[in-house]
């Protein structure tokens, strides 16, 4: 039941992801991510980023996830602090163990803008699942990730970072789907 509720949820998220107007692809040697994504402006000082992703690693172990951001991040205006809030649905089905699961988690991101001729930041995003919301073979989700991002033409940004996912499980052992350095680029068009 969790799976097929897992499934649906996931496919109704891709249909909306499909206008997507930002793509973000990070890659390492043992993992690639995809993200399709879009965002809207509710104030000048108000936006939302909603959109869902696909990573697979060495392990052939498969996450989806969709998402929903709230931030103060303006398009093409630098600012020295964003922050924003959020909640993640996670999906995964870990190749290795032939286990499975489905989590909801909350959490949010801080930017630090970086004065320069490029502009740059340096952000910290994380989520964490806790037992109530998490379901499956697995009790609990954290993701964190911190990243150099900088803009190297209007609406393309590149970016090298460090992300750790840790799934724990219920037989009280962690599954890491991805714990490393990655690099990648975000296109807004």
């Amino acid at each position: 039941m969790l799976r097929r509720l897992m499934l649906t949820a996931m496919l109704a998220g891709a249909a909306t992801t499909l206008q997507a107007q930002e793509l973000e692809l990070a890659l390492s040697d043992a993992m690639a991510e995809l993200i399709l994504a879009d965002r809207t402006t509710q104030s000048d000082q108000q936006s939302a980023r909603y959109g869902g992703g696909l990573l697979f690693n060495e392990d052939r172990d498969l996450l989806g996830s969709l998402f929903l951001t709230v931030d103060n991040e303006v398009e093409g205006r630098w600012q020295p602090i964003t922050f924003g809030v959020g909640v993640k649905l996670y999906g995964a089905d870990l190749d290795r163990s032939g286990e499975s699961l489905a989590a909801l988690a909350i959490g949010g991101n801080v930017g630090v803008g970086i004065p320069a001729d490029i502009p740059l930041a340096l952000v910290f995003q994380g989520y964490i699942s806790p037992n109530i919301t998490t379901g499956g073979d697995a009790s609990r989700i954290t993701e964190g990730q911190l990243r150099l991002e900088a803009e190297v033409v209007r609406g393309a940004h590149a970016f090298l970072g460090y992300r750790r996912i840790k799934i724990r499980m219920d037989s009280f052992r962690d599954e890491r789907v991805d714990d490393g350095f990655h690099v990648g680029l975000r296109l807004r068009f």
